[in-house]
């Protein structure tokens, strides 16, 4: 659902909603998983094995078309052309999405029942604001000095602004323990919050800088799984970029528009702008809930481009 507003010799602004529902996504699951609380009710068997349904074997992995996803945002645009030699566009996204697992690998904590893992998803990013523009510098174009119009003129200044909101950490506050008791084969476990943690966003690993409040965590009751929610309701850092370009093109031969020496700077994020890593999710490491590196889960490095390039 868009609508569209026209704002003459400005801009054009464009507001929409997008929404999407997907059904029968596949999901891995243990069919010869044990009922919460077996293993605390048997201590005396060694091996979960013999206590299986289908008893004498491991682990037996299905493929289920059993998951499901939603997603809604509503999109918001500002569109500029080419006019007086400025072009822009401000694009912005404000969104939501939901499901119980995003890949087809997702391998579900309880066989018996998906509801807990329904969650944000692991790529479900909040906000999202990108900038372009396009500005055709007019100093010296029609001067009437020959030598200032070929050197001075006819520059042109381009760039990208991207700022974007965290995704959840991968694995999300979880650890490879059987609290539940339901015997190895179910991949890690879901830690619940006593309360909503939280965040102060602050980065580093003394003085209580945490990026997000770990002690509302702790591991599930025994026998039990935690509760639907527990599944990604932590965000990690966002990312920035600022990147820019100045592109000039001096004619060849005379009389020959169609052969060019085009000369390109480009600067990527020019401002230096630290992108820092994902919070520590481990709840044993000594560093969990902190961030305390940069440039691994987005580039940080402050690059500088120079080409030139002939066009015929």
């Amino acid at each position: 659902m868009t609508g569209e507003h026209e704002f003459p010799n400005i801009a054009t602004f464009t507001l929409s909603y997008v929404g999407r529902r997907g059904y029968h996504l596949e999901q891995l699951a243990n069919v010869n998983q044990l009922q919460p609380g077996t293993r605390q009710a048997n201590p005396t068997v060694s091996n979960a094995d013999a206590l299986r349904p289908y008893k004498g074997y491991s682990t037996i992995i299905e493929a289920q078309n059993a998951g499901g996803s939603f997603f809604h945002a509503m999109e918001a645009n500002v569109k500029r052309r080419l006019t007086r030699g400025l072009l822009f566009g401000v694009a912005y996204t404000w969104s939501k999405s939901l499901d119980y697992g995003s890949s087809n690998g997702t391998s579900l904590t309880n066989a018996f029942d998906n509801s807990i893992m329904y969650g944000p998803s692991d790529f479900d990013t909040r906000n999202v604001v990108v900038m372009n523009y396009v500005w055709n510098i007019p100093y010296a174009t029609h001067s009437t000095n020959r030598f200032m119009r070929k050197t001075v003129g006819d520059w042109q200044f381009s760039g990208t602004i991207q700022a974007q909101s965290g995704r959840p950490p991968s694995g999300a506050v979880s650890r490879n323990l059987d609290q539940a008791g339901v015997g190895p084969g179910s991949g890690n476990q879901y830690y619940v919050h006593t309360r909503t943690p939280s965040l102060p966003h602050k980065f580093g690993s003394t003085g209580g800088a945490q990026w997000f409040e770990s002690d509302v965590f702790q591991a599930a009751a025994v026998g039990t799984f935690a509760p639907r929610g527990s599944r990604n309701i932590v965000h990690g850092p966002g990312f920035q970029s600022f990147n820019a370009a100045l592109q000039k093109s001096f004619g060849i031969i005379p009389g020959h528009e169609n052969h060019q020496l085009v000369f390109k700077a480009e600067a990527f994020n020019y401002l230096n702008h630290p992108n820092w890593d994902n919070p520590d999710v481990s709840p044993t490491s000594g560093t969990f809930g902190d961030v305390t590196n940069k440039g691994s889960t987005y580039a940080s490095e402050r690059q500088f481009q120079f080409s030139l390039r002939y066009a015929f």
